[in-house]
């Protein structure tokens, strides 16, 4: 009888601290107990309520680095990110809460991980060196011409105004059409598409107006006439492309156009840029207009302060008396 109450006076305290502290994964887990006990750790680094409500306890700041449901996230950036620090997968959509934040993207939902709601993925903000106390949507860090949200979206150094050191500031070269991410005179792929009747292709930005050189870049493409407005930004942007041509022309769009005919007012036609780095932007522009005009119109090149495309071609088919022009307007 003696060695039983003894048993239980020692033995059964020890047996009992081992089952509240085991984590039954084969090792004692030091920083999760049943109860939660006062903690050393400040309060300015989490929160005791944060604790309380995942039944943790903390002896010193070293259990701050603890990774408790192994997902590759220690307990101090579990509460910086929100996550369940016993379960690894917080928004149950196949991928833990390390890897998600590692990879910029929201372990507790959908979308890039933003946690100072500014709306640039922190990730970016972080690798970039932009202050994460702020909003730095709209700031304009480098004086450039563009916001922190646009360097995001064509991945330029928010920090830098000249990205690809040749002279000219980023916003300046998007502004007049070049590529900020390429040096000297680059200019991002231009395509051009319209579903309704068929056509894809690229653009070409055309050096010279002079009639020989335009012929040869329309054997490549459809062209923007030089000194016209940029695609997805300022001014009218004019681009020519055949209809039909001599049976002896070479090249693969000689009728390209041919078909322009048949587009009405709300069809939609669309134009992707490709920069060097691989960031695509598409516009879509609907059409708000037809005619037939003299091949001089000046209403061709007209600018009315919109983003326009104003597309043109020979006509009537196998002639070049007129021209048939198509205006769309960039939604």
């Amino acid at each position: 009888m003696i060695l039983i109450i003894v048993f239980a006076a020692i033995i059964l305290p020890v047996i009992i601290f081992y089952l509240l502290n085991f984590d039954f994964k084969g090792s004692l887990n030091s920083a999760r107990v049943a109860i939660c006990g006062s903690s050393d750790v400040s309060e300015d680094v989490i929160p005791t309520s944060w604790l309380n409500r995942y039944g943790i306890r903390l002896e010193n700041d070293a259990d701050l680095k603890k990774d408790i449901d192994g997902d590759g996230l220690d307990l101090s950036e579990e509460y910086a990110n929100s996550t369940n620090p016993l379960d690894p997968d917080t928004d149950k959509d196949g991928y833990n809460d390390g890897k998600e934040v590692r990879d910029g993207y929201n372990p507790v939902g959908a979308g890039m991980l933003d946690l100072n709601k500014d709306n640039l993925p922190d990730f970016w903000e972080k690798k970039m060196g932009l202050d994460m106390a702020k909003n730095n949507y709209a700031l304009d860090n480098d004086n450039d011409g563009l916001p922190n949200h646009l360097e995001f979206v064509h991945l330029t150094d928010p920090l830098k105004k000249d990205t690809d050191g040749d002279g000219f500031n980023d916003g300046g070269e998007i502004k007049n059409g070049y590529d900020p991410t390429a040096p000297g005179d680059a200019k991002p792929a231009y395509e051009i598409s319209i579903k309704k009747i068929g056509v894809k292709t690229p653009m070409i930005w055309s050096l010279s107006s002079d009639e020989a050189a335009l012929e040869a870049d329309l054997k490549n493409g459809v062209v923007r006439y030089p000194n016209t407005g940029i695609p997805g930004s300022r001014g009218n942007v004019v681009i020519s492309g055949h209809s039909s041509n001599y049976a002896w022309a070479t090249g693969s769009y000689n009728f390209i156009f041919k078909d322009l005919n048949a587009l009405q007012n709300g069809d939609e036609l669309v134009v992707k840029a490709t920069q060097k780095n691989g960031k695509s932007f598409e516009y879509v522009y609907k059409v708000i207009g037809k005619k037939v005009v003299a091949p001089d119109d000046p209403g061709i090149f007209e600018e009315n302060g919109q983003p326009i495309i104003t597309l043109v071609t020979c006509w009537p088919l196998r002639t070049d008396w007129k021209r048939l022009v198509v205006k769309a307007k960039m939604l």
